[in-house]
């Protein structure tokens, strides 16, 4: 019988969490040590981990750089926890790797030790792989805190990144947010250059602590240098070096021919861009940073006045206030709707729709920043190419649906903080719609917050038990609804659905042809949420 990598290394009997470096030290240590040949950019934090990770990836792909992504969970494919340049791991890869590490692991249980877990497992075969392959760098997510995940057995990261911190797993990590950022920030190492994205006051403190104390530079993005603008089917007119015809307009090209026409044409501005200065503190906002100054003739300066001067100025004024110029996804036409935004003076795009993404593509346009600073050659082309390119699921994400059929959003929100940013991207994109919410919750999760955020804005929820066994029954949660519901005083349709097409089913049927049904919860129930919308899809386009 062949072996299967993925039957493996989800053996029951190690699926167990249990924190601690030294299993993985052990098994990487007779692995022949793949992490040190390897450089990282480490991520912790609670929320927008997944997002900066992928837009973190996509830019260094862009730049050039063969780029490792491990991240988890997954949603679709066991495979896409490990990827480089955006290609999941092949079924040969998986297996040659993972039977190294069997091999391995095997023998420290045999010799008496203790046999690594699931996730001490799959990090290592990622690790086996990416070293294999050759990666240049590789963005490395922590799977739980940081201080003891298995991910913290590397060296010194080029960039130890630290997310959104907020209560998650509070069993194990802390009670207050100041324990839990000291999990996260455990990842902080000497050497290192350490971005944070501007905690809560406790948590900062423990942050720019540890920074402090790895006498490492510390940058943390500037929120009031972002402008998100609105969704539409034209934003990725404002990515560099993109060919787009628009009411007449091309962009131009890469050529040396492009670069000295547009010299040529702005000349002041070459000559104004050329005075400033290359700096940084060592840190309190990323607005503090001194701006490079490329030549005018590098093909970096090109890419600045293509960026500049890729629509008319009336078109960038437009996309700067969200309040002003909203878009509601109805209006857009096309199914690659992308969101509009600036920060520190330039324009981006992203297919990554929810009002948050922005936030989550501010830090990893600083951590590209930084990895500039550390030598690391990132033009601002590739970044804004980055984050335009950057997909990743579950994510407020759209669904591509037949016509007759609602507008389905898939989000991995399972935690208050996540389920208030999506209630706020529901506000934002579909602000004349009540959705109807299809929802999955793990038990150990603060799941009343989460209702809370979401129920003034329902129409109806459907309630399904997620694919795991920490999962809250259906019918437990729809109490929880009616009990949320019934303090804020909100109207709400309650139905329990026995499986997820029955869940599609109802939720279709309650929302009608132009109505919206957001899923969200758990990532353990997106990938049973998709088929089930793809099987209803299927089945109404061989409808008569």
């Amino acid at each position: 019988m062949p072996f299967d990598a993925i039957e493996y290394i989800n053996t029951p009997r190690w699926l167990t969490s249990r924190l601690g470096l030294e299993r993985i030290r052990e098994l990487l240590d007779r692995l022949g040590r793949p992490q040190d040949r390897l450089k990282f950019v480490h991520v912790a934090g609670t929320n927008g981990k997944g997002s900066t990770c992928a837009f973190t990836a996509s830019i260094l792909a862009e730049a050039g750089f063969k780029t490792g992504l491990f991240t988890s969970p997954y949603v679709e494919t066991f495979h896409e926890r490990i990827r480089v340049n955006g290609r999941n791991i092949s079924d040969e890869d998986l297996t040659a790797a993972t039977l190294r590490v069997r091999e391995c692991a095997e023998a420290m249980e045999a010799e008496g030790g203790e046999h690594p877990t699931e996730f001490e497992l799959m990090t290592a075969v990622a690790l086996v792989h990416f070293a294999h392959v050759g990666c240049d760098i590789v963005v490395l997510e922590v799977g739980l805190g940081g201080r003891l995940d298995s991910t913290n057995v590397i060296a010194v990261p080029e960039v130890a990144a630290i997310v959104s911190i907020a209560f998650d797993h509070t069993n194990l990590l802390g009670s207050t947010l100041a324990e839990i950022a000291h999990e996260k920030a455990g990842i902080v190492k000497k050497g290192s250059t350490v971005v944070s994205w501007p905690q809560e006051p406790s948590a900062m403190e423990v942050v720019e602590d540890a920074a402090r104390r790895a006498g490492d530079k510390l940058v943390v993005p500037d929120f009031s240098l972002l402008s998100v603008g609105k969704v539409t089917r034209d934003a990725a007119l404002l990515t560099c070096g993109t060919a787009l015809e628009h009411e007449g307009h091309t962009p131009c090209s890469d050529s040396p021919r492009c670069a000295a026409e547009l010299r040529a044409e702005h000349a002041p501005h070459a000559q104004e861009l050329q005075t400033g200065a290359e700096g940084g503190s060592t840190c309190e906002t990323a607005s503090e940073r001194g701006q490079h100054a490329p030549c005018s003739d590098s093909p970096r300066f090109a890419a600045e006045l293509r960026a500049e001067h890729a629509v008319p100025a009336q078109k960038l004024q437009a996309s700067s206030s969200i309040d002003a110029h909203r878009t509601p996804m109805s209006q857009v036409e096309g199914t690659l709707p992308m969101r509009q935004f600036s920060y520190r003076g330039r324009e981006y795009a992203t297919r990554l729709l929810g009002s948050y993404q922005p936030s989550n593509a501010a830090m990893a346009i600083e951590i590209a920043g930084t990895l500039r600073e550390r030598g690391w050659e990132i033009p601002d082309e590739a970044i804004a190419r980055g984050i335009a390119e950057t997909r990743w699921p579950a994510r407020f994400e759209v669904l591509d649906q037949p016509a007759g059929m609602p507008t389905v959003v898939i989000d991995g929100g399972h935690n208050p903080q996540g389920a208030g940013v999506l209630a706020d991207s529901l506000r934002d994109v579909f602000p004349d719609k009540r959705p109807v919410f299809l929802v999955g919750i793990l038990v150990d999760k603060d799941y009343r917050s989460m209702l809370r955020a979401v129920a003034p804005l329902a129409s109806a929820f459907v309630c399904v038990t997620p694919p795991n066994p920490r999962a809250l029954d259906a019918a437990d949660l729809a109490e929880a609804i009616c009990e949320t519901c019934g303090e804020l005083g909100a109207r709400a349709a309650i139905e329990v659905a026995g499986d997820f097409d029955d869940a599609a089913s109802a939720a279709r049927k309650i929302a009608g042809s132009e109505g919206l049904i957001c899923a969200f919860g758990s990532l353990y129930s997106i990938a049973d949420v998709k088929a089930a919308f793809l099987r209803a899809a299927d089945s109404n386009s061989l409808q008569p």
